[in-house]
């Protein structure tokens, strides 16, 4: 088949690109720019750059209609919300014989909206975490001293809000104390619209992560964050598989069947530390940064989900993995040490039990370890990280 992967400096886009050229596919990527990580590949065909969806999203989805058309595209991943946005608007316009592998607007809107999840949560009886909804800035003063607990933990209802022909970038923030808080309102545009406030949950993360369709689950995998870029939460740099937990996996199942789900998901909880309640934090209906491990392991949802589109595929559950194997993002390890060597545990909002800073230099310091493996760096497809290495060097320098 034709394939085209989307946003090639992701390395979830890496991960699908060697999943599905390993398999004999031909992969095509695209990214703003022609060289990415994933066209480094060697499993990478070509690659074609396109304007940014994240500014220009009219113009990008006419760009990969295109491609679509001329390549003879079977199947296009979209790998990030940006992306799928984009596309989805123009779903209908693709070539009659192209599948998009994502669920349609309707539907990624019904996770992706942080405020309707938490709410179908509390509805559905999956805990969360004591949450505060916004509908804008000016609803602060209204709930404001509704907060009796610091540090709270601010989301943007919407990841990306689009406003024109490109989308606002939203992200998680941290408020030690109310003026904190107060001054995030009052700075960052993307609170203008609707946001939550939440309780900070001290526990373990895990992300769950499902291929899912007729309301049951295809295939499951779980890992647990052991390192994190940021330490007080973010992207995970170094993860372990872990033995499926039923609890979100029941949850999780109930979640995406009330929204009709179907296609890959992360569905990622906290573990409570207060009362040993996996409670929710978010659902990202696309592929997830950390993918590489889950292929690793044997649950290849790259493979899965084309099959699974084109009717390939076994009804069988796909859920057979060991327990134990860790990934590494190398250079995410080293932003994370960096970043822990220049703040305290107070300043990243991290608790007093975090390693201290010699823990995580040791822990840094052991790369090679038994059971691991890496998501850019392969002896058999070594471009990427050398790649990497050169952006990283690029962007070091820019910085200085």
């Amino acid at each position: 088949m034709n394939i085209l992967v989307t946003d090639g400096d992701n390395r979830s886009a890496l991960a699908v690109t060697r999943s599905l050229g390993r398999l004999g596919h031909t992969v095509l990527i695209t990214d703003t720019k022609k060289k990415s990580l994933a066209s480094s590949s060697r499993f990478c065909s070509r690659s074609i750059a396109t304007p940014d969806p994240l500014h220009h999203a009219a113009a990008y989805a006419g760009a990969i209609m295109d491609i679509a058309d001329r390549e003879k595209i079977d199947t296009i991943f979209p790998m990030t919300e940006q992306s799928i946005y984009a596309l989805n608007r123009f779903r209908d316009s693709l070539p009659a014989a192209t599948l998009l592998a994502c669920p349609p607007q309707s539907v990624m809107e019904s996770v992706s909206d942080k405020s309707a999840l938490c709410k179908m949560a509390e509805r559905l009886q999956v805990a969360i975490p004591k949450t505060l909804y916004l509908d804008n800035a000016d609803d602060l003063a209204r709930i404001i001293d509704q907060i009796d607990t610091f540090p709270v933990v601010v989301k943007p209802a919407l990841s990306r809000i689009q406003v024109g022909e490109g989308f606002l970038p939203g992200g998680v923030c941290y408020a030690s104390d109310r003026y904190a808080l107060e001054k995030l309102y009052a700075s960052r545009p993307v609170l203008k619209y609707p946001s939550l406030i939440q309780e900070k949950i001290v526990g373990s993360g895990t992300g769950l992560f499902t291929l899912y369709g007729e309301n049951r689950h295809l295939a499951l995998f779980s890992h647990k964050r052991l390192r994190e870029k940021p330490p007080s939460g973010g992207v995970s740099v170094v993860s372990e598989s872990v033995v499926l937990d039923q609890e979100m996996v029941a949850a999780s199942g109930r979640l995406l069947s009330a929204v009709g789900w179907s296609g890959v998901a992360m569905v990622e909880f906290k573990r409570d530390r207060r009362d040993g309640k996996a409670k929710l934090m978010e659902i990202n209906g696309r592929f997830w940064g950390s993918l590489q491990l889950a292929i690793t392991c044997g649950v290849d949802f790259p493979a899965l989900l084309l099959g699974a589109l084109h009717g390939t595929s076994s009804s069988a559950l796909v859920d057979d993995y060991p327990a134990g194997q860790k990934l590494k993002w190398f250079l995410g390890t080293l932003d994370h040490l960096i970043i822990r060597l220049k703040n305290n545990n107070a300043t990243l909002n991290l608790t007093q039990t975090a390693p201290s800073k010699c823990r995580a230099v040791a822990d840094f310091l052991r790369i090679w370890e038994k059971d691991t493996s890496f998501d850019v760096i392969s002896k058999n497809d070594i471009a990427p990280f050398r790649y990497e290495i050169a952006s990283y060097l690029k962007n070091l320098k820019r910085r200085s």
